[in-house]
Formats: C-alpha cells, structure tokens, sequence
C-alpha cells in the first residue's frame, strides 16, 4: 500500500471537496487523499449523479447540479459553507470553468479552488486556442488548422498530408476524446464494425457526408503524431514546476490509459515546462504530447486539473493530489525521489451496495 511519509506532530485537519465523483477513475483520486499519514482529510464527494462511484468511497457526499447550470456555484457555495470545506479540487472542465470564474466567492468564506486563474483555464479548456497559444509563444506544438467550414475543413485535411498521410480531427472543447477521429482513407470498414469496439478511424467522405448540411461545428484538425505518447502531470506554482510526472502511454482506450509507465525523459520535461511557465498555471495540470514522425516531441493537449492516471504518480513517490491541496493551504511541498519504470494496468472493479445502502463483498 502506497504511504505518504507521517510526522511527529500533527498538522490540522482538513476538509476536502472533490466533484465529478462520478468518474470510472475517481477511486484512484479518492485513494490519493486516504492515504494521507500526516493529518486527518474529511473528503467530500459531489456529483450530479446519486449513483456516482465516488460517492461510496467519500465520507460525505451531495448530489449537484450540472456545471454548466446556472444553480451549480450557489449549490456548491453552500456546501462548502456547510462542511467547512479548506479546498475545492475541480475535476471535469464542465466545473473547473464556472468554479474558476468564482474563485472570489469561495474565498470569501475561506476555501480555496485549487485551479488556474479563469483566463488560463479558458484558453487551456480549447484546443485550438491552446495550440495557437503555443504558436504565438514560439513553443512547438503540432501542425493545424482551424476550419470554419465543410470546404476549409476539406482542405485543411489535404494540407496536412491528407490521404498520403492520416489525419486527426477533434472538437475544440470536449472531455475524453469524445469526436476525435484519425482519419485514413485505408480503413477497412467491414473489419472495423465487426471487430472494433473503441476504434476511432473515418475517412473523409464520410466525415464531409456528416457535415455536408447544417452548421459546421468548432474543429481541430491536426498532424498525426505516430510516435511515443507522453501523459506528464506536473504540481505548478505560478507558473514553476514543482514536480513533474512523465508518463508513457501504453495501449490506452479512448480518452483513457490502459497501461502507463513512469519514464523520465529531460527533452519532454523541459519542453512542458516552458509550457506551464508561459500560461502562468498553478495546482495540478496535465499535458498530453507525442513524437512527430521525425522524432520531435509536440504537445497536442492540456488538461488544467487532476489527471485520471494521476494514482501512478502517488505510486512513483509524488502524491500530486494530496501535494494540490497542500499548496492550496500554503503548506511547503516535500522532496521527491520519482521512481522510474513504475507500471499501472488499470482494470475495472465492482462495487456492491445491499438495500440499507451499505457496502459488502463477496
């Protein structure tokens, strides 16, 4: 079992929110925070879901409102208010958006929202104002394009190599990797409706077919990466790393890690580095880059919250959750030694609840 070093003298017990308990990886999350030796943490759960995952696992939970209703902040306001919650950790964008542009009201009764300032969140929360943020800042970054319409989104797709070579198209704000597609003219289609059941291949016509009447929705298309994938979670204060997290991405299903591997590589932490320092991020942030087919790095997406493979972390010595919430509250950030080559395989495990509500197992 994973353990944070505990001290002689106790430090003051918390209260902590964590929202989206609903999450197939909210256990991992939650488990960051119970494993906590130095100081009792009294975790709150909120979701908008009775039956979210989390909740079973929290010491107290409450059903909310969607993030995106205009009943959310006053809903969560007066829980914090009524728990006496120290630190909000936001998890899906959904909530980390509204909760950032409200980051005033919390403090005025004393809890802190452990996310970016709203305008970083904003920009980090689109992909294509993300990428042109990189560009403007002469960082790297992948190839795109930004279509407005059927006929540019056609021909961004051939500028970019398009059917030589394979093509990634996604929406600019979405969570998982919901509508993102790999598009290859070579698919063979018959093969993937009867033996793929995550696959995430099109091509173009059928693409242009689907979009061909109505309104064009807000896209990225961009290069297609085919190297080594690199999810790094990093502990950021203004801007300054604390703490970085590589990790490889093995065999992942969509929007998700399979398998990942803890694997230092000094040419990607420094390349996200000079990311965090130029949006000015602090707390938890997530930055997703794979290698270009001449061996190049490039950052593709950045996720400004708690990561779901963030559990590795805790097990390769740096429980960035719990360090989240320390730097929330000013407290100083422990060395860490990050243990290389730390694997995870993830798998899904049931939860059973009898009629009175209470867990078993069998």
């Amino acid at each position: 079992m994973i353990e944070l070093f505990s001290k002689s003298l106790a430090m003051k017990n918390i209260n902590v929110m964590i929202t989206s308990c609903g999450g197939t990886v909210m256990p991992g999350i939650i488990q960051c925070l119970k494993i906590v030796k130095e100081r009792k943490i009294k975790v709150i759960g909120v979701d908008m879901k009775k039956d979210a995952v989390g909740f079973y696992m929290c010491d107290k939970h409450y059903v909310v409102p969607p993030g995106n209703s205009p009943d959310y902040i006053d809903a969560v306001l007066n829980i914090s208010k009524k728990e006496n919650v120290d630190v909000i950790l936001p998890i899906s964008q959904q909530e980390f958006i509204p909760l950032s542009r409200h980051k005033q009201l919390f403090e005025n009764i004393g809890t802190i929202i452990a996310c970016s300032d709203y305008e970083s969140m904003k920009t980090a929360n689109d992909k294509g104002l993300f990428l042109e943020f990189l560009k403007q800042k002469n960082l790297p970054c992948a190839d795109f394009y930004l279509p407005k319409t059927i006929d540019e989104f056609e021909e961004d797709v051939y500028k970019l190599g398009y059917p030589e070579k394979p093509v990634v198209m996604k929406p600019r704000i979405s969570a998982g990797n919901k509508g993102f597609r790999i598009l290859r003219e070579d698919i063979d289609k018959k093969s993937l409706l009867l033996n793929k059941t995550d696959d995430a291949y099109a091509n173009l016509s059928d693409i242009t077919k689907i979009f061909k009447n109505g309104t064009f929705p807000d896209l990225v298309v961009m290069e297609y990466l085919p190297g080594e994938e690199y999810s790094v979670d990093l502990l950021v204060k203004n801007g300054e790393p604390l703490i970085i997290v590589p990790k490889v991405r093995v065999d992942p299903l969509p929007g998700l890690s399979r398998v990942g591997i803890v694997k230092k590589n000094p040419e990607i932490e420094k390349l996200v580095s000079d990311i965090v320092k130029a949006f000015d991020f602090n707390y938890n942030i997530n930055i997703q880059l794979k290698y270009s087919e001449n061996g190049v790095p490039l950052p593709y997406e950045v996720n400004p919250r708690i990561a779901a493979t963030i559990i590795l972390c805790a097990a390769a010595g740096a429980n960035l959750v719990y360090y989240g919430v320390k730097l929330a509250l000013g407290e100083e950030i422990p060395k860490v030694d990050i243990k290389n080559g730390i694997k995870m395989v993830r798998y899904w495990k049931e939860l059973f609840i009898g009629e009175d509500g209470e867990l078993f197992e069998i």
